[in-house]
């Protein structure tokens, strides 16, 4: 298994939202960064990065275009 980014941002709490709604339909996420973005939060070049695992990609990217186009 590796894992692949679907989402980056540098707004962690944004990213959260997206990884509990993902988990709720049974994909288990990770956050990459988390904790450097917390730590270093003045500097602007970090990002959080949502990540899935390989075989749940599509399943995580359909999830996220569905939201996404909800909020329009």
């Amino acid at each position: 298994m590796s894992l692949i980014t679907i989402k980056t941002s540098h707004f962690e709490t944004e990213l959260i939202i997206l990884r509990s709604r993902l988990e709720s339909e049974g994909i288990k996420c990770y956050l990459k960064n988390e904790f450097t973005t917390q730590i270093m939060n003045h500097m602007a070049t970090f990002e959080v990065e949502l990540q899935v695992s390989d075989l749940d990609v599509e399943k995580a990217k359909k999830i996220l275009s569905a939201i996404e186009n909800s909020s329009i």
